[in-house]
């Protein structure tokens, strides 16, 4: 029968680890301790305090705008810009295409 092994009776030297032997990489003073994390999650601020790379997408046109380091009012404020500039566009197409229908009424009277 096999025994289950459990916290109380595991044996920790069957299994030493690694051992590193390569210099370490961490940097002095680059850590965050996790009140820090937690308030600057709070207030809504980026957690992480290094760079971060921002990519161009040829498709996108973003007008040098970067949606990643915009606050809620300025995504409402920009979000109603574009809903504004998506009507006035929809009115211009309207307005083309009635101008083209009237063109279109006009001409066929005289064709026939």
């Amino acid at each position: 029968m096999s025994k289950n092994k459990n916290p109380l009776n595991y044996d920790y030297q069957e299994h030493p680890g690694q051992k590193f032997t390569q210099p370490s990489q961490t940097v002095p003073d680059q850590t965050m301790s996790i009140k820090t994390i937690m308030e600057r999650y709070a207030k809504g601020l980026p957690i992480a305090d290094g760079f971060t790379p921002i990519y161009e997408d040829d498709d996108y046109d973003s007008n040098g705008i970067n949606p990643r380091t915009l606050d809620l009012v300025d995504i409402q404020e920009l979000k109603a810009e574009n809903k504004s500039k998506i009507e006035y566009l929809e009115n211009k197409v309207k307005e083309a295409k009635n101008k083209q229908n009237k063109k279109v009424e006009q001409e066929q009277p005289e064709q026939q």
